[in-house]
């Protein structure tokens, strides 16, 4: 039976200009699925090196093969990797994993393409290791991909039969834990205001789902029934 391990990769500064400036940092998660079939990774936070980046969101980077192998884990394990969205604090790390198949939307492997998008070196994938997921579809015993866009146009969350019952890695379908709970993502939060009832019905569509647990990727907290 499978099991989620939460890696924390650090952190970005934000600037002024962010609808979130006044937290002053966005911490940043990672998951990785503990299957029999092998570890599957979901996202892989940012790096450091690139100018603009630097300059602007002074990251602070975890390694995420230091933060898989300090869970307990061996990163030679990695069988898969899932991209949530990529924005560049979801595939700085993509690079690392050399093997490994990397599942995006089509939507989201289009916009990637587009201006001030992301920084699309990072987002690049090797067509021989590039999946793009139906939505619903079953990558792995017990895990499937749903198609959540709002916050971007092509973001995805993850569902898991795991130990612990039914769990979700809804990546950033919402920013914290109390606006899953509550099914209120902010709409500064959405790819513009245009996408703010695509994004309320993505995340009802995972509330539906009553699971027992729910990981975020810019909240620590992980969501349970009350």
């Amino acid at each position: 039976m499978s099991s989620i391990h939460q890696l924390h990769l650090g952190h970005v500064v934000l600037p002024d200009s962010h609808p979130r400036h006044n937290e002053q940092t966005s911490e940043i998660y990672s998951y990785v699925i503990d299957h029999p079939d092998g570890l599957i990774v979901v996202d892989t936070g940012p790096r450091t090196g690139h100018r603009f980046i630097d300059e602007l969101y002074a990251p602070k980077v975890v390694s995420i093969i230091d933060a898989i192998n300090a869970a307990g884990l061996d990163d030679r394990d990695v069988a898969a990797v899932v991209n949530t969205h990529l924005h560049f604090d979801h595939c700085g790390q993509n690079y690392l994993f050399e093997k490994a198949p990397i599942w995006i939307t089509a939507a989201e492997h289009e916009i990637s393409t587009t201006e001030f998008y992301t920084v699309p070196e990072w987002a690049s994938i090797d067509p021989d290791k590039l999946r793009l997921s139906n939505d619903g579809e079953t990558i792995a015993d017990g895990v499937r991909l749903l198609h959540t866009p709002g916050h971007t146009p092509g973001h995805q969350s993850v569902v898991v039969d795991t130990e612990h019952g039914l769990e979700l890695i809804i990546g950033q379908a919402c920013y914290t834990c109390a606006e899953y709970r509550s099914a209120s993502p902010a709409i500064t939060d959405m790819h513009d205001p245009s996408w703010q009832q695509v994004g309320l019905d993505s995340l009802a569509r995972l509330r539906s789902l009553d699971p027992d647990r729910a990981h975020l990727s810019h909240d620590a907290t992980t969501y349970q029934p009350i």
